[in-house]
């Protein structure tokens, strides 16, 4: 997104003083990142945009002419993106603030524990910036190109919520749970003019600042940060510079999310890595592979030798030399001079050459069952059935590597959206613009959907199976949790059911009863 980003702004960065050079930032000790790490991240963004740096394939052909042309490719740093962010969240999850102490408690929850200040104020926020429909593409993100993050701000006497891509972030100090200060930069097109937003995150003892810078680029495509120009000049109800009190506020403006995977390249970075950073010598092979299928369709057409005197020519008045062709439309039959015995000068014969097909296809899966194991995947997550990349329906259980690497995420998807939220209602309740007079102290509750990543049929049987066949949960607790309700609804359900089921009559009051009316009728 952001072409040499990381050298424009290494120049400010000198300016300021947070660094002394800006050839070489690796011997820096008090920034967490260096060129190396910025450069991965521009080479993760490459593969995910499906610009890998073996996407170009050079050859010669016996002219010796020099060709440039681009291989196909099965483009799986997309794929498996989406697939891992669509396991761990969607719009099934549910996102539920409450106020600290007054946290409903189990069996007892009733359809007004949700009825709060703080969770109508929270959920007005997330429909206004559409939070549970666009987080899950901005998951994807993050599991594609190592990192995404969340900036909450004021605007018109709204909260608002944007998101930023890894390649646009960069951190300027850590502690030991993540980022504390940062840069993120924003690009922005006007009147033909490349405009740079630098928006630096820093704190003191008693606040939280941001500052914002504006800069033009001097060159017609942008590829230079250019000069600071006035926020007016874009951005004319931007302020320059923004102070949070650490008295009202108990966490910075702005979270980073990151896949919950060691970053193995560098040990000390707060960066994350996506999840296919180690797996693109597997990337390189698929894609090299799947081209080869391709090609192998393509140069398996149909090839004839003839007798050229069967082919129609036509002479090239420049060069003097007859240029043969073959007129697929021809439907008249032509003669074919034979002997009796029907041998003729000379034969036709059919070049084709038989398909690899099979080979390749089953390449293809073997490579798919190791990329999967690289990723956090089960063997079968990927298959390729010749056409294109099918993906598994569903976790077999709970032992799955799928469904615990997805419960790893989860873990630090939770804690991030538990931040957003509560910086959100923090914004709200100390912005004088914003209608909100409620508390900022909450508890947050997110509770992922597992429907579509959890075969509960299996795994029921499993622990049935454990359990001697008997019931394994009481039955308003499966009401409960099959339609998501809360306790007290649960109740009038079973209530409910139990008032419409007619009883089954007693086997002995019916023999009885008819043994009583035979009696009556002998007498």
């Amino acid at each position: 997104m952001f072409h040499n980003l990381w050298l424009r702004i290494k120049g400010v960065l000198a300016r300021m003083g947070i660094i002394q050079s800006i050839k070489q930032v690796a011997d820096v000790a008090s920034l967490p990142v260096d060129d190396a790490e910025m450069n991965r991240i521009a080479t993760w963004m490459s593969l995910y945009q499906g610009n890998p740096s073996w996407i170009n394939e050079e050859w010669d052909d016996f002219k010796d002419h020099h060709h440039v042309s681009q291989i196909m490719s099965m483009h799986m740093p997309k794929v498996s993106a989406k697939k891992m962010a669509t396991l761990v969240f969607n719009q099934a999850a549910t996102i539920t603030a409450y106020e600290s102490g007054k946290e409903p408690q189990p069996g007892k929850t009733s359809p007004d524990d949700d009825q709060n200040g703080p969770n109508q104020m929270l959920q007005q926020i997330f429909e206004h910036n559409h939070f549970t429909v666009n987080f899950e593409r901005w998951l994807e993100y993050a599991f594609a190109t190592g990192g995404i993050v969340a900036v909450e701000y004021v605007n018109n006497g709204e909260v608002k919520i944007r998101f930023a891509t890894a390649d646009a972030v960069i951190p300027l100090s850590q502690d030991a749970n993540g980022i504390t200060e940062c840069v993120i930069a924003s690009t922005k097109v006007v009147n033909s003019h490349h405009y740079t937003l630098l928006e630096w995150h820093q704190e003191d003892e008693t606040a939280y600042l941001i500052k914002n810078q504006l800069y033009k680029s001097t060159s017609t495509d942008g590829s230079d940060l250019g000069v600071e120009v006035p926020l007016s000049e874009i951005y004319p109800n931007l302020k320059p510079k923004v102070r949070y009190l650490k008295a009202q506020y108990t966490r910075p403006t702005f979270q980073y999310l990151k896949p919950n995977i060691a970053n193995n390249f560098n040990l000390d970075s707060p960066l994350g890595v996506p999840i296919y950073a180690n797996a693109l010598d597997t990337l390189q092979m698929l894609d090299e592979t799947y081209n080869s299928l391709m090609q192998e369709i393509i140069m398996g057409k149909r090839r004839i030798a003839v007798p050229d005197y069967m082919l129609q020519g036509e002479m090239n008045p420049t060069t003097g030399k007859r240029k043969w062709r073959v007129d697929w439309q021809e439907r008249v039959y032509l003669p074919l001079k034979v002997d009796r015995n029907g041998q003729g000068n000379q034969d036709i014969k059919d070049l084709t050459l038989p398909l690899r097909t099979d080979q390749l296809i089953a390449t293809i899966n073997s490579l798919l069952r190791i990329y999967a194991a690289q990723i956090g995947f089960s063997a079968g997550a990927f298959s390729f059935d010749g056409e294109s990349v099918q993906t598994a329906t569903e976790v077999v259980s709970q032992n799955s590597e799928t469904y615990q690497t997805k419960n790893s995420h989860e873990t630090l998807v939770a804690r991030f959206i538990q931040d957003v939220a509560t910086s959100c209602l923090e914004l709200a309740k100390n912005a004088t613009s914003v209608p909100y007079s409620d508390t900022a102290d909450v508890t947050i509750n997110v509770n992922f959907d597992d429907s579509i990543a959890k075969d509960r049929d299996e795994n029921a049987k499993y622990y049935q199976t454990l359990n001697g066949n008997k019931a394994l949960m009481p039955h308003i607790e499966s009401i409960k949790r099959a339609n998501s309700l809360d306790d007290k609804t649960a109740q009038q359900w079973l209530d409910q059911i139990n008032d419409e089921e007619q009883p089954d009559a007693d086997v002995d009051d019916l023999i009885s009863k008819n043994a009583g009316e035979d009696d009556a009728d002998a007498g």
